[in-house]
């Protein structure tokens, strides 16, 4: 599933290539600035995902909106909530599942539709909550997922059930042979290659992987908390 950092990067490419400048400025509460071909102030996008438009370019500022849309819809990002909140966090945040210590919420950015989080909570000196060690998502089953693991809910019954089946060696090795198979074989068929095409996805989220740029650039993320 995309990531927020690979949507923002998709659509500042498709941004480019309609003569729409791009620029990252190192403030807080700014993601984006977007210029015309004219070095005119277009928009501006916030670090809480709002599109606020500048002055009167309305042409820009339908391209730019019919550009979100398109990728919303290719990348399948949901402005439908799947659960009833269930209370309210800091930070514009609605609460959907909270276990222990271990809580789950959600917020709809208008840019981008719902995007959702796993937080631990703990308490601070103030005797106030404190939400730490933030996952966040785009996709409504991978936060259900990581809430889930992070609850311990799923871990255990997963660990019993790889170390009955493969070791990453032997999944390594299955996974190269499917993929020299679809590589290979000219005479696949195009049922055959999807279905070697679910396995392939099935090992991959099997076997750890190392991190990407992407990735590490969440870790770092990670730490973030609020009140």
């Amino acid at each position: 599933m995309v990531s927020k950092k690979q949507l923002y990067s998709e659509l500042f490419k498709r941004l480019k290539k309609v003569q729409l400048t791009i620029k990252e400025p190192e403030i807080s509460d700014v993601t984006a600035e977007i210029f015309n071909d004219t070095g005119g102030l277009v928009a501006v996008i916030t670090a809480d995902d709002r599109l606020i438009y500048s002055g009167c370019q309305c042409e820009s500022a339908n391209i730019i909106v019919e550009i979100a849309s398109d990728l919303k819809k290719q990348f399948n990002l949901s402005s439908d909530l799947p659960v009833k909140p269930i209370g309210n966090l800091p930070n514009g945040y609605m609460k959907l599942y909270e276990v222990g210590d271990i809580v789950m919420g959600c917020r709809l950015s208008p840019l981008i539709g719902y995007e959702y989080a796993t937080w631990k909570k703990g308490m601070d000196y103030d005797k106030s909550e404190v939400y730490y060690y933030a996952r966040q998502f785009l996709c409504f089953k991978e936060a259900q997922q990581d809430f889930a693991e992070r609850c311990g809910f799923i871990e255990k019954q997963q660990k019993v059930k790889r170390d009955n089946l493969f070791s990453n060696a032997e999944l390594s090795l299955l996974l190269s042979c499917c993929i020299e198979r679809v590589k290979l074989d000219a005479a696949l068929t195009s049922e055959v290659e999807k279905a070697i095409g679910d396995v392939i996805s099935k090992i991959e989220q099997i076997l750890p992987a190392p991190p990407t740029d992407s990735e590490q650039d969440v870790e770092s993320e990670n730490v973030r908390c609020f009140r």
